[in-house]
């Protein structure tokens, strides 16, 4: 779930506030049809290796159910985006049996001084949760840096379930009577499977196209082996990864040091200040 950095949601003052501002607004559904015309939002050049990987996962994980759902001006320019699936195929590490996972939420309210496009984009997964018949929707929120805090969905409905190392939340708007979603209570003994340096990640997220490239060449000159792992289904990320946002998990002998798509700087900067690592 992504946000420009130092970017945080807004709620419109009030519901006529916010259809006057998103009548110069659509909402289009991106599907195998239409993906290659529209794409999905976060990554636009299509030549960028994480476009590649996103499209081609995309071309796999359609069938399983996943939307996204764009909001573009009258001119066309992409302003905001969601995407979510059954909990069932989900890649958040979440128990959420009956509901609709949101992957990610976006929207570049800084650029663009429209307030409330991430509440119509929840309303408009909310609406298909109902008439799909779905317990309610369930999202991961977090309180550091990457991924959407959690005011946005407590504003629009939603309740904190539960919590999880090292600073994610699990909310839900319900719908029906199902089981409430919990995190997984075994994250010390899935980092602990990790020795030595391994990076865990799977394909869901375009950065990580950004991010791999490098890594290893960069623990190499620090005198380590890094061991790149991929997650190539959801229920194995659902039984893997270390960390409720399953994207990402630089672990070192069942240590997580990062939870999120890193730069080579800043992965130079965790060999050298947190693993005391010196060029070679």
């Amino acid at each position: 779930m992504y946000l420009e950095p130092g970017e945080r949601f807004h709620a419109p003052s009030s519901k006529n506030d916010e259809i006057s501002r998103m009548s110069k607004f659509n909402i289009v559904k991106v599907d195998e049809s239409n993906v290659d015309d529209f794409g999905f939002f976060c990554v636009k050049n299509k030549k960028h290796p994480g476009y590649l990987c996103k499209r081609s996962w995309l071309q796999r994980h359609f069938q399983d159910g996943l939307r996204i759902r764009l909001i573009l001006t009258g001119e066309g320019k992409q302003v905001g985006f969601i995407e979510y699936v059954p909990a069932e195929y989900s890649w958040r590490v979440v128990n959420a049996p009956g509901y609709l996972v949101i992957h990610c939420i976006w929207v570049e309210s800084r650029r663009y001084s429209i307030k409330g496009m991430a509440s119509v984009l929840l309303r408009e997964c909310l609406e298909d949760a109902r008439t799909g018949g779905y317990e309610g929707l369930a999202v991961v929120s977090s309180d550091g840096t990457w991924m959407a805090e959690k005011a946005i969905f407590l504003k629009n409905g939603f309740i904190e379930v539960d919590q999880a190392p090292p600073h994610y939340q699990l909310l839900i708007r319900s719908l029906g009577k199902g089981v409430v979603p919990t995190f997984p209570d075994n994250w010390e003994e899935r980092l602990g499977q990790y020795r030595g340096l391994q990076l865990i990640s799977t394909h869901q997220c375009p950065y990580i196209g950004k991010a791999l490239p490098g890594l290893s060449e960069t623990a190499e000159m620090h005198g380590v082996k890094l061991r790149l792992v991929e997650l190539s289904n959801a229920k194995e990320a659902q039984q893997k990864m270390p960390s409720p946002y399953g994207v990402m998990s630089l672990v070192y002998n069942g240590r997580l040091l990062a939870d999120h798509p890193i730069s080579v700087t800043r992965f130079r900067n965790i060999l050298q200040k947190e693993l005391s690592l010196k060029l070679i």
